[in-house]
C-alpha cells in the first residue's frame, strides 16, 4: 500500500492541474464574450467616428521671417514703381491703341471691298478722289505741277484699286523702256554723236598686186 500512494498522488495532481487549466480557459472565454457584448451594445455617434479629424489637436507652428538680402528692399521699391508707371502709361495709350486697331480694320475692309469684283463705281470714285486731291495739292505749283500732282494722284489710286493690273502695266512699261534704250544705243544717230567712235578714222581699202596669169606671147 505504501508503494501505491505516490501513483495516486500523481494522478490526483494531474487531475487538479487539468481542472485548473479548463477553469482558466472557461473564464477567459466568458470574459471575452462579455467584453464583446458590452462593446457591441454601446452606441457610437457619427461625429465620434475616427473618419473626422476635428478632434485632432492643431499643430502649433511658428513662422520666422527671413532677413532680407542686401538691396532687396530697394529693388522691390523700384520694381513696384516701374509696374505702377507702366500700368499708368498703358492705360493712357489704351485709347490710342484702340483707335489704331479700329483704323486698321476699317482700311482692311475698304481694301477688300475695293478689290472685289463688280465694284467699278466705288473704284471710279476712289480714283476721282485721288485725282482731285492731287489737283488741290498742285494749285500753287503752276500748270505743270498741277498736272503732275493730278496724274500722280490718279495713278496712285488706280494702282490701289487695281494692283494686279498695275503690276502688269509696270512690267510692260519697263520692258518697252529697256527695248527703246537698247535700240537707241544701236542706232546710227547715237554713233554719230559718240566721241569715241567719231575719233577713229575710217579704214582705207588696201591695194593688192595681182599676178599676171596670161600665157607668154
Amino acid at each position: 500500500m505504501t508503494q501505491d500512494k505516490p501513483m495516486v498522488e500523481t494522478i490526483s495532481n494531474a487531475g487538479n492541474q487539468v481542472t485548473n487549466a479548463l477553469g482558466q480557459f472557461w473564464q477567459l472565454l466568458t470574459s471575452n464574450q462579455s467584453k464583446r457584448a458590452g462593446i457591441e451594445s454601446k452606441p457610437v455617434r457619427i461625429d465620434q467616428l475616427p473618419l473626422y479629424a476635428e478632434d485632432n489637436a492643431p499643430i502649433a507652428q511658428k513662422f520666422v521671417p527671413e532677413e532680407p538680402l542686401p538691396l532687396q528692399r530697394e529693388f522691390a521699391t523700384v520694381r513696384i514703381a516701374c509696374q505702377e508707371e507702366y500700368s499708368r502709361v498703358a492705360e493712357r495709350f489704351k485709347v490710342v491703341d484702340c483707335a489704331m486697331s479700329q483704323t486698321k480694320k476699317a482700311a482692311t475692309r475698304c481694301n477688300e471691298y475695293l478689290t472685289e469684283e463688280w465694284t467699278a463705281l466705288p473704284k471710279a470714285a476712289a480714283i476721282t478722289v485721288g485725282g482731285m486731291a492731287g489737283f488741290v495739292l498742285g494749285l500753287k505749283r503752276g500748270p505743270v505741277g498741277r498736272l503732275l500732282t493730278t496724274t500722280v494722284g490718279l495713278a496712285t489710286m488706280a494702282a490701289f484699286c487695281y494692283p494686279i493690273e498695275a503690276v502688269d502695266v509696270a512690267k510692260t512699261g519697263r520692258a518697252h523702256a529697256e527695248q527703246t534704250w537698247y535700240s537707241f544705243q544701236e542706232c546710227e544717230f547715237s554713233r554719230a554723236f559718240s566721241p569715241t567712235i567719231h575719233s577713229i578714222p575710217a579704214p582705207t581699202p588696201t591695194t593688192i598686186a595681182k599676178t599676171n596669169l596670161s600665157p607668154p606671147k
